[in-house]
Order: structure tokens, then sequence, then C-alpha cells
């Protein structure tokens, strides 16, 4: 459920409606190897899946406005959580004894590049009393990509085909036409089984994640401060 239009002066009109639309199309492509000894007391499984997939919306995942109150269709883009490839990758390696015996449950997830939301800034240039207007934009949406701040040069020619959207106008600039980073994780799960007697067994387990510390970026919405632009 979503509203399609906000408040009007001090009198609210609301009107509420199950319009929500989001597609999901995917491919899902698996490997795995039966569990083996593979000598001098080691032995395991693996399995690696990859998933080439679309998921489109018009918004039903964060910046669920439209910029035209009640007209949803022209939102219609890629989900902020599409990703058009992924990969993982997990095993199972028992070791042997002068290892502790530890069963170790290694998992790596990669995804490739997730769009990301340009908004002007909380700006009402179309007027309908809601914050949520893009930019216009007159360059290539593929030239719109993520950068690491203070380590990259400021992209000085791409900021510059961003203007303010004509008052009465949400602005061009298509919902998250962003190009944002790819994705990786890497988790690590121990487990080591005690046996007390021929009943009771008992395996605690500890659980590492992200054990490479490797920036995991969430994603939303980027805002463009025109006062800084212009100055």
């Amino acid at each position: 459920l979503r509203p399609l239009f906000g408040e009007v002066g001090q009198n609210q009109l609301e009107q509420v409606a199950s319009i929500g639309n989001s597609q999901y199309i995917g491919a899902v492509f698996e490997l795995r190897t039966r569990y083996k000894k593979w000598g001098h007391g080691f032995g395991g499984s693996l399995r690696a899946v990859y998933t080439l997939s679309k998921l489109m919306d018009d918004g039903i995942v964060n910046t669920s406005e439209a910029t035209y109150p009640g007209d949803f269709s022209s939102e219609w883009s890629r989900s902020l959580a599409d990703r058009r490839h992924r990969v993982a990758i997990t095993a199972t390696v028992d070791t042997p004894k002068w290892m502790g015996k530890l069963r170790l449950s290694p998992i790596f997830r990669w995804g490739s590049s997730a769009p990301f939301n340009v908004s002007a800034g909380g700006i009402d240039r179309s007027l309908d009393d809601i914050s949520n207007d893009r930019p216009n934009y007159n360059g290539d949406p593929k030239d719109i990509d993520w950068r690491v701040y203070g380590t990259q040069p400021f992209p000085a020619g791409l900021a510059g085909q961003f203007t303010y959207a004509p008052i009465g106008s949400p602005g061009n600039l298509p919902r998250n036409a962003g190009n944002g980073p790819a994705s990786y994780s890497f988790n690590l799960n121990v487990t080591r089984e005690f046996k007390f007697k021929e009943r009771f067994r008992i395996r605690p387990t500890a659980e590492f994640t992200n054990l490479l510390n490797m920036n995991v970026f969430s994603f939303g919405s980027n805002f463009i401060n025109f006062e800084n632009l212009s100055s």
C-alpha cells in the first residue's frame, strides 16, 4: 500500500492503493561435489552457485514516492537490490586430529554493481509538496559511477551535466540511474564436535563475519549539493 497524494496546505488528501509492481527474472547454475576423504585426515565438499538475474520495480524498495504523484509507471527501473551477476562459493572442510578436528565452513559471496538513486537534495521543484525530485541531466546515465571520496579526483565534467529542474518539473533523470560498487563478503564458521559417552554430543560454533574486512556498501540515495557545485 502506498499514498498517491501528500499534504495540500493545512488539509490532507491521501489516497492509498495496492499498486506496487516488481518483476524478478533469474537463472541459477549450481556445481557441487560430494563429501569425500582427501587423505591425511582431511575431508570435505564444495558448492559453487552462479545467479544471473534482473530485478525491476517502480519504487517499492526505498525512494517509493513517484515524482509525478500517482504515476508509478514512469518510475519503472532497476531495483536498488538488483545485481545482475551473483556468485556464492561454500565449502565444508574437516581437519585432522593435529588441527583439532575442526570443521571449517567458509562462504564467499560476490555481486556485480547495484544501482543507486540520485536526488536533488530534498528540493521540491515540482511543487507537489513531496521532496523527492531528481535533477535534470544531459549526459549518458552510464557515466554516473560511484567513487571513493577523497581518493579520486572530483568529476567536474560529470557534475556540470546536472542542473536544477525547471519549476513545475521533478527532473528528467531516471530513478536509480547511478552505478554503484560490486559487493564482496567472506564469512567463516568453525565448529568442533565433542562426544560424551555414547549418547551425548556437543558442537560449539564460532562465526566470523566479513573476515577480510571488506567494505560493504548499503544501497540508498545520493544527494547533489548544487550550492557546492556553484561555488
